[in-house]
């Protein structure tokens, strides 16, 4: 549908498309990059991600696989697109700075993944509200690549402005110094600019429903958190065991789950301790 893009063929401006072939020519040499996508609520940061991702895969993206909500799901759908080889991975942080703890624990986590999981070769796009909350030690170790900053979006398009790592340094500390913080992005000169169309209709209707189950389902887990249980795949990757393995040991000490939400088994946290004696042995 030519109304969804621009005369370059792509529902994106000319020149982003050669920010992100460059991308591609770093992770080919297995250098970890990191595409940012910042804005406020309602700027068209997913928007923009699924227009990323599909001009980088030249096809499109499973949402299922290839849209992570949350931390959590980020982890299971990495492994998933190195198995199935998929290239790219769109990163919702979904609530995970909700906390000042949980805050570190994403920056940990991202820390932790791109030390491990630069050769698998993919590009992870992360969308969330203002870059400058992620860590200095992603900074310095030359992980982000280029920030998009969302802005401005009017009933058919989107406006973004792009940086470089460079220039965000300059962004971060502005940042700083500015009662209004946002202000710091019309403070540093852009590399480039550019505008984005909307999704066709079909594929908007089909993001939307991705992304409400997703929602409902980081909303419903955030209040079983809050009653103090844990499930399987949560266990797993904290002790940094399969799930076999801690379906097995649940079995062998005759464990039964607190509560069982959505086919999923939540347990008192009370297990962790029970399986980390387990586990030295």
């Amino acid at each position: 549908m030519k109304k969804y893009l621009y005369s370059n063929g792509l529902p994106f401006s000319s020149g982003l498309d050669k920010n992100l072939d460059a991308l591609r020519n770093r992770i080919e040499t297995n250098k970890a990059s990191l595409l940012i996508i910042d804005g406020g609520v309602g700027e068209g940061k997913t928007t923009l991600a699924v227009h990323c991702a599909e001009y980088f895969q030249g096809s499109k993206i499973n949402f299922s696989e290839q849209l992570a909500m949350g931390g959590v799901q980020f982890q299971e759908k990495l492994e998933i697109c190195h198995i199935k080889k998929l290239p790219v991975l769109i990163y919702d942080e979904a609530g995970d700075f909700n906390s000042r703890s949980a805050l570190t624990k994403f920056n940990q986590r991202l820390n932790r993944i791109f030390e491990t999981y630069r050769t698998f070769k993919i590009l992870i796009i992360l969308t969330l509200p203002n870059f400058s909350k992620l860590d200095n030690s992603l900074f310095d170790n030359k992980i982000p690549r280029l920030l998009l900053h969302v802005h401005g979006r009017t009933k058919t398009e989107g406006n973004y402005s792009g940086y470089s790592l460079y220039r965000m340094h300059y962004i971060k500390e502005k940042m700083r110094k500015y009662t209004v913080p946002s202000m710091a992005y019309g403070k540093t000169t852009p590399n480039f600019r550019g505008h984005f169309k909307d999704l066709t209709p079909e594929r908007s209707r089909e993001l939307d429903r991705f992304t409400t189950k997703g929602k409902e389902n980081i909303l419903s887990d955030n209040i079983l958190k809050a009653q103090g249980l844990v499930y399987t795949k949560e266990i797993s990757l904290k002790l940094q065991r399969t799930d076999r393995w801690v379906r097995n040991k649940l079995r062998e000490l005759k464990i039964e789950p607190a509560r069982i939400y959505k086919k999923k088994k939540y347990y008192h946290k009370e297990v962790l301790d029970l399986l980390m004696d387990e586990r030295r042995y």
